[in-house]
């Protein structure tokens, strides 16, 4: 037997629960704090953010477009982040059909990504996982950004 973990609580449970009956925790607020987005993308696109596409071909590209933080506009830039989140844009990419043969194209979307102080990311972060509503589309963003041109 061990104590309820619940504030306060004094109550004795068994040793594989954590709450008694009265201090165990509504099934929703378990849900909103398990469906952040910034929290889970991090982790679900680890492998993502750690690989060779994105550690030496784009990552060291945003950080040169943006030497400075994109947002306070004063600390050099450190990270580089995803201004729709990444889970969001690889879902609105391969609902849009265009990218067939990439499943994760949206997470390489340069107009989507900006350079960030660490203070401003943690800002920013917060306010993702506090986000109600639809996300901008990354595909309009992408379609306005200048594209290179060619000259052979």
């Amino acid at each position: 037997m061990r104590i309820c973990s619940g504030a306060g609580c004094l109550r004795a449970v068994p040793d594989n629960v954590r709450y008694c009956e009265e201090c165990k925790p509504s099934r929703a607020a378990d849900e909103i704090r398990s469906h952040a987005p910034a929290t889970t993308d991090r982790t679900r696109y680890q492998f993502l953010y750690a690989g060779n596409r994105f550690q030496d071909g784009i990552r060291p590209k945003i950080l040169q477009r943006d030497p400075i933080c994109k947002r306070c506009e004063c600390a050099p830039s450190v990270i580089v982040e995803h201004i729709v989140p990444a889970g969001e844009a690889i879902r609105q990419a391969q609902e849009s059909g265009r990218y067939p043969f990439s499943p994760y194209a949206g997470f390489f979307l340069l107009s989507n990504l900006q350079g960030m102080c660490r203070s401003c990311h943690a800002i920013k972060t917060a306010e993702d996982k506090a986000h109600v509503g639809e996300w901008p589309s990354v595909l309009q963003k992408e379609d306005a950004a200048p594209k290179k041109v060619w000259r052979f």
